[in-house]
């Protein structure tokens, strides 16, 4: 009979077959099953790592992912803080520190407000919290707060068109944005510094409402329109008009430029200043009419017109004039008839002398009188009338 041996000298060999198949069966049992990970406490914010200056004052809005079975209450504390820095938990407007957590992710639980001492030194300090829950579980987070002399950005108060030119009585309009380019939200307040008599306003570009102020996101901007009047008697010349927008952490600055290229005035009146004439009823009645331009911009094409009664007829001497230039006058003689209708009584009569830019009306009261030839027909009649009632009487009154 033949035997079969076990070669005793070779252990290892053995061994390392065993192990073999052993580590095989864990892996394919690991392999169809996933582990379940132990119930925790999770605090997180949006933002740990934050540039900042001194003596600033920020918040962190803070987060819990609750993985246990239950809700759960949460004290909140600072672990460890830089020395001057101070910090408080906050919800509301109230101080806390316990907080209920919900089970689930992404709950808001409470904001952290620290505040940066003045005297604090650049560099990265960092702050710890902890959060512990009623059932033991806790975790830890680290902000780190990068303090430096410098903003993120300095703001910008710019203006599209800061230069324009019209003449005295125009309103200018000047299109306008501010930038905030700071780390936190901006009030800015407006003030001007304009020649005496100039008028200054600023508008909301987005709903056209004047204001003194605007507020503005960090990371935003807002656009302002601002209207700039030069006073009634302004002379020809460039003036300078400066914006400022200030806020508690900057002053900007802006400066309009308006050119003022002269002032349109004309007056209308008559060589004797007289501004009524008595007429007569389907009679041409003549007026001198002087026009002055009474400003220093020469006019081009001023042109005449009248507004009568119905029926009247008022022509002029010269219809237009090509050119009045500043200072001088010009005498035109206006023809008026009033209507052959026209009663005896007092009648307006408007005469404009004006351009594209500038006009001047004259008011002009006319009498209109009965024609004396017309009166003395009717006094022959009343005449002739009673002399026919008197022969009449005194022929069959005896009878």
């Amino acid at each position: 009979m033949q035997k079969t041996l076990i070669d005793t000298g070779k252990p290892g060999k053995l061994l390392l077959a065993v192990g073999t198949a052993v580590f095989a069966l864990l892996l394919f049992f690991f392999n169809g099953y996933s582990v379940k990970a132990a119930d925790g406490l999770e605090l997180y914010t949006e933002s740990s790592g934050i540039n900042t200056k001194a003596g600033e004052s920020l918040s962190f809005s803070l987060y819990a992912t609750n993985s246990a079975q239950q809700e759960s209450d949460v004290t909140l504390s600072i672990e460890s803080i830089p020395d001057g820095f101070t910090g408080f938990f906050k919800r509301g407007s109230y101080e806390v520190s316990r907080v209920h957590v919900s089970r689930g992710s992404g709950d808001s639980i409470a904001t952290f407000q620290v505040t940066v001492p003045r005297e604090a030194q650049e560099g990265t300090h960092t702050i710890v919290l902890k959060a512990v829950s009623d059932s033991g579980q806790e975790d830890r987070l680290s902000i780190d707060l990068n303090v430096s002399e410098l903003e993120s950005g300095e703001s910008n108060f710019t203006v599209e068109y800061p230069e324009q030119e019209g003449v005295s009585g125009t309103a200018f309009s000047y299109t306008t944005t501010i930038a905030n380019n700071t780390l936190t939200d901006q009030t800015y307040n407006f003030s001007y510094d304009a020649p005496a008599g100039w008028q200054v306003a600023f508008k909301s570009s987005s709903d056209s409402t004047q204001v003194s102020s605007i507020d503005i996101e960090s990371g935003s901007s807002s656009g302002i329109t601002i209207t700039v009047t030069p006073s009634e008697k302004v002379e020809a010349g460039e003036y300078e008009i400066k914006c400022s927008a200030t806020s508690a952490k900057e002053s900007m600055e802006t400066t309009l430029k308006v050119k003022i290229l002269g002032t349109y005035d004309l007056e209308l009146t008559t060589t004797d200043g007289r501004l009524s004439l008595d007429a007569n009823a389907n009679r041409e009645s003549t007026v001198t009419l002087r026009i002055t331009n009474s400003g220093n911009i020469d006019l081009e094409n001023v042109s005449l017109s009248a507004t009568a009664p119905e029926d009247w007829d008022v022509s002029f001497e010269e219809s237009s004039i090509d050119l009045l230039e500043a200072g001088a006058s010009k005498d035109v003689k206006a023809y008026i008839t009033p209507s052959k209708n026209a009663l005896t009584g007092d009648y307006i009569t408007y005469i404009t002398a004006g351009t594209s830019d500038q006009s001047a009306v004259a008011q002009f009261r006319i009498t209109v009188k009965t024609q004396t030839a017309w009166g003395i027909v009717a006094i022959l009649i009343i005449v002739a009338v009673l002399a026919g009632l008197w022969y009449v009487v005194k022929k069959y009154g005896r009878r």
